[in-house]
C-alpha cells in the first residue's frame, strides 16, 4: 500500500517525518564533514587583511612532476623540498620550508625572487611578525606555534618597486 501523497506540496509545513530525515542528514554531515573548528578565525583574518590592504595576490605554485624514461625504467624527480610552498604572481615568487624548531614551535625558512631587500609581515591568529630579508631575498623566522594558519605579506623595497614590482604581495593563508 502507497501512502497517499496528494496533499502534500512542496510548500506545506515540514511535518515529523520531514524533520527526522532532516536530523539524519545534519547528524551525516556533523561526523562526515564537520565544520573546521578555526572557521571564524580563518574567515576573520582574511577579512582584516582586505579590509587593511590593496595587494597583489600570490597563488600557491604546484609544479608539475618531472619524469625521466630511460629504456623500460622511470624516475620521477620532484622539485625541491617537499616541504616547501611556493607562492607566485606575476613578477615576485617566495618559497617557504617551514621545519620544527624546538616543541610545538617551527622555524620558517624563506627566499623571494627576484633578488633584493624585502620586508617580510607573517600574520597568524597570534599577532604579525616582522622581518627583512638579506639583500639575496632570505629570510627566517623564529618561534612560530605549529599548526597555524599563516599569511606572509611581502614589501619589496623602493628600488624593486621602481623596478616594476608591486608595493605589496600577499600569500594566501596556509597551515604551518
Amino acid at each position: 500500500m502507497e501512502p497517499d501523497n496528494r496533499d502534500q506540496g512542496e510548500f506545506e509545513p515540514l511535518d515529523s517525518c520531514d524533520e527526522r530525515i532532516l536530523a539524519v542528514i545534519n547528524e551525516l554531515h556533523r561526523r562526515d564533514d564537520p565544520v573546521p573548528y578555526d572557521l571564524n578565525e580563518r574567515v576573520h583574518f582574511v577579512l582584516e587583511l582586505e579590509a587593511a590592504l590593496d595587494a597583489k595576490v600570490a597563488s600557491v605554485y604546484r609544479p608539475a612532476e618531472l619524469t625521466l624514461v630511460r629504456g623500460e625504467a622511470e624516475l620521477t624527480v620532484n622539485q625541491g623540498d617537499p616541504a616547501s610552498i611556493t607562492f607566485d604572481c606575476e613578477t615576485v615568487t617566495v618559497m617557504v620550508t617551514p621545519r620544527p624548531s624546538a616543541l610545538e614551535e617551527m622555524r620558517l625558512d624563506g627566499w623571494i625572487g627576484p633578488e633584493g631587500t624585502y620586508g617580510v609581515e607573517l600574520r597568524s591568529p597570534q599577532g604579525v611578525r616582522r622581518v627583512s630579508t638579506d639583500a639575496s631575498g632570505r629570510f627566517v623566522l623564529e618561534g612560530l606555534p605549529n599548526n597555524e594558519m599563516f599569511q606572509l605579506v611581502i614589501r619589496p623595497d623602493e628600488a624593486l618597486q621602481r623596478d616594476g614590482l608591486p608595493a605589496v604581495v600577499v600569500t594566501p593563508a596556509v597551515r604551518l
